[in-house]
């Protein structure tokens, strides 16, 4: 595998990050309840998808009720909920037919099913995760295949699906979304929904990429076990998404080891934030790169040390690869300042970060970092950190 196709491992859906503005709607929405604020109170982080839907039903305008239907739906993917997604994704576009028929991105997203996947996924039984209840250590390989060279290291683990066959996936943060690859979805016997299309982007500058989606019976990690996942089928590599990794329980993701039920560790560097808009998750700590304050993505799914969205002041000259730069900078994590050299690609679109009500160029820490940090993930308890080792 080629340098290119290595930075291709983020999976980043932006067609379903919309926020809707319609022509159409002229009510008065002062009195109305602002269902984004609920969202991010106690309650709506709590919240269920019955009580989701509930609360965008209350939103009359309707940009504003597109909006927040668009955010349900996202929940219910990011929730693996593959038989809620029929009635409700038909529902949306019947009501909203007009504004969706006069939007480029909308006609994209609310074309995602054809007639016969929305048959197979009313089909489907529920998701469900059932953890492993022992500390289990499994190994991490540096590569798809044992017989594989490179010198690009990632971080690969063993997964099952229920027909016994087994592949290594990329175990990849940077992902929000569980992708496989077409000729491991036959092998795993990934139920294909055929007249199904999802257009996607990557950090990498990549466009109107194209995936299928399809359920998936069973997938085990260690002794952990997902049943009816919903996973996106395309020709890129196989990653294990957030979506995913973030169901595991307690982990601790060292350079050599996938650590399930992990003891809690017993400080924390870096503590990290969980955040997700729509479909998009991600791991984000506090950083001050040449002593700008910046969020750091924690990016497994990345082979470099540290990516930076913003060139730097310090150039080291690489003839040999023209399509990055690299600087010597200095990075600061919780109080701790080291000198690094860090990369960045012109094209790159790595998300912004808001810092103090304004938009800061972001950095990714990759799966290079792991030589001198380690990762300890809890998202369940809201209780993360990036340590040093």
């Amino acid at each position: 595998m080629n340098a290119v196709s290595r930075r291709e491992t983020c999976l980043i859906c932006a067609v379903m990050v919309l926020l809707v503005v319609s022509p159409y709607s002229t009510a008065d929405t002062s009195k109305e309840p602002d269902f984004y604020q609920w969202l991010a109170s106690e309650p709506g982080r709590k919240a269920s998808l019955a009580q989701m839907k509930q609360q965008c039903d209350k939103v009359l305008a309707a940009d504003e009720n597109l909006n927040c239907s668009v955010t349900v739906l996202a929940r219910i993917f990011e929730d693996k909920a593959a038989n809620q997604l029929p009635d409700y994704y038909l529902a949306i576009k019947r009501r909203h037919a007009r504004a969706i028929g006069t939007d480029p991105e909308l006609k994209v997203l609310f074309s995602m099913f054809g007639s016969q996947s929305i048959v197979t996924l009313r089909t489907v039984a529920d998701f469900s995760v059932e953890r492993t209840q022992r500390r289990e250590v499994l190994a991490i390989y540096p590569s798809p295949t044992d017989d594989y060279v490179s010198d690009e290291v990632l971080p690969y683990i063993d997964v099952t699906a229920a027909n016994g066959f087994t592949s290594r996936f990329i175990l990849d943060t940077g992902a929000p979304q569980t992708r496989v690859n077409t000729v491991t979805a036959k092998q795993m016997g990934i139920k294909l929904l055929t007249d199904s299309h999802y257009g996607y982007s990557t950090f990498y500058g990549e466009r109107d990429l194209s995936a299928k989606l399809g359920i998936l019976k069973s997938l085990k990690i260690g002794a952990s076990e997902f049943r009816n996942v919903l996973v996106f089928v395309s020709d890129r590599d196989n990653l294990l998404g957030l979506d995913l990794i973030g169901k595991l329980g307690r982990l601790k993701v060292t350079k050599k080891t996938l650590e399930l039920n992990a003891r809690p560790p017993t400080g924390c560097d870096s503590p990290i934030t969980y955040t997700r808009m729509d479909i998009n998750q991600r791991l984000t700590i506090a950083a001050r790169l040449d002593r700008r304050a910046t969020l750091g993505i924690i990016d497994t799914g990345n082979v470099d040390y540290l990516t930076s969205a913003a060139p730097g002041s310090s150039p080291v000259h690489v003839a040999a690869r023209p399509n990055y730069q690299t600087f010597q900078g200095e990075l600061n994590l919780s109080g701790h300042t080291a000198p690094v050299t860090y990369k960045h690609y012109p094209s790159f679109t790595i998300p912004p970060s808001l810092l103090a009500g304004r938009y800061v160029p972001s950095i990714l820490f990759g799966w290079r970092a792991f030589d001198d940090y380690e990762l300890n993930l809890d998202i369940d308890a809201g209780l993360s950190c990036f340590n040093r080792r």
